[in-house]
C-alpha cells in the first residue's frame, strides 16, 4: 500500500524497512521469554535433585519387611481374598495382605489352584 492515499491512525508494528516481520517477531520473542541462564541452570539442578529423592523415598517408603510366616494350602473354592481375611493382621488393609503374598510367592496374578502351597508373609514390626 506504498501508493494509497491511506493512512493509518495506528503506529506501523515495525519501523525500519530492512527488518522483515518474522525478524521483528523473533526479537520481540526473545525480549519477552529470555530467563537468565544461571536461573535455568538452577532450576534444572532443583528439578533432578528432587526426581532423584522422590524416587529413592518411593523405593524405601512402602517396602517393610516382608518375613516367611506359615503356609496355607490351598483347599477347593479357597481365594487369595477369602485367605487373606482370615491371616492378615487386623489393622492391615486387605488388598496390601494379597499383594504381600503375591509377592512373597511370585505369583503374577491372582489365581491359584487347589493343592498349592503359599507362604504367607509375616511383617517385621
Amino acid at each position: 500500500m506504498r501508493y494509497s492515499t491511506y493512512k493509518s491512525i495506528y503506529k506501523p508494528v515495525y519501523a525500519k524497512t530492512d527488518e522483515s516481520r518474522i525478524t521483528y517477531v523473533q526479537k520481540l520473542f526473545r525480549q519477552h521469554v529470555q530467563m537468565p541462564t544461571w536461573l535455568l541452570r538452577w532450576v534444572i539442578i532443583v528439578l533432578i535433585i528432587i526426581i532423584g529423592c522422590g524416587a529413592v523415598f518411593t523405593a524405601f517408603a512402602g517396602d517393610e519387611q516382608l518375613l516367611s510366616g506359615d503356609q496355607v494350602v490351598v483347599s477347593q473354592g479357597d481365594t487369595l481374598w477369602g485367605i487373606s481375611l482370615v491371616h492378615k493382621p487386623q489393622q492391615m488393609d486387605t488388598r496390601v495382605y494379597i499383594e504381600a503374598i503375591k509377592k512373597v510367592n511370585e505369583l503374577e496374578h491372582n489365581a491359584i489352584q487347589t493343592g498349592q502351597v503359599l507362604i504367607l508373609p509375616g511383617f517385621d514390626r
